[in-house]
């Protein structure tokens, strides 16, 4: 009798055991599909992050293509404006040049009359006009003028007291300028101290040296009218 009840209080212990093995599984089971579900839905909103993010990607690839296509339509427009500005200016200064021309190639049909010499000097005047409408002004330097290396190019010395050294002696040919900007520098010879035991009027190259002169400080910057001034004086 007692073996039987043993027997049965195992029996009986085994199927607690059982069931509650059967319970922990069950809560497993539970807790995973929890989890599963949240995985799913992390997933999910995963998924409509990176399509929003694939969106805006192709939102910015369009807006870059379109920033790229308007970029170089304004690059052309530019171009072309650059084009036709440089057209429009040569074509403003070929018609004013045009009148002086004519006027010179009218009067070399007259070149052997008297007249040729007057009708040059009126071409020349006609040409200080257009230099004048262009705004452009002369470098006009004087005899005894401190060199300026921007606006003056030393092509010779000369041996001399007449004049301070390093500042101009002669103007071989006269500069221009362009709203301040240098288009072509005036070609200057300038004086230097005489060699000992040498003749006065010895020439020979020179490197571009400033000194303080005793005449004029600067150079003179004239527009066409002084210079059609002072081929007048002449």
């Amino acid at each position: 009798m007692e073996e039987r009840k043993k027997t049965e209080e195992i029996t009986e212990q085994e199927e607690q055991k059982e069931i509650k093995e059967k319970e922990l599984s069950q809560e497993d089971i539970e807790s995973l599909k929890e989890k599963l579900e949240e995985l799913e839905k992390e997933n999910n909103e995963l998924k409509h992050e990176l399509k929003n993010l694939e969106k805006e990607r192709d939102e910015f690839k369009e807006y870059s293509i379109y920033l790229k296509t308007k970029f170089e339509d304004y690059k052309n427009l530019v171009e072309k404006e650059k084009k036709q500005i440089k057209l429009n200016t040569t074509k403003m200064i070929i018609e004013k040049l045009l009148v002086p021309f004519e006027k010179l190639n009218l009067s070399l049909n007259y070149k052997d009359e008297p007249e040729f010499v007057s009708a040059v000097e009126m071409v020349y005047k006609d040409m200080l006009k257009v230099f004048d409408s262009l705004k452009m002004n002369f470098i006009v330097p004087q005899k005894g003028d401190q060199f300026d290396p921007f606006e003056h190019d030393v092509v010779d010395k000369f041996e001399t007291k007449e004049v301070s050294e390093y500042c101009i002696y002669d103007v071989q040919s006269i500069g221009y300028k362009l709203e301040g900007e240098v288009i072509k520098p005036a070609r200057v010879i300038v004086a230097v101290k005489p060699k000992e035991n040498a003749p006065n009027g010895v020439k020979e190259k020179v490197e571009d040296k400033k000194n303080p002169c005793d005449e004029n400080v600067d150079s003179d910057e004239q527009t066409a009218e002084g210079i059609d001034s002072k081929e007048g004086d002449k």
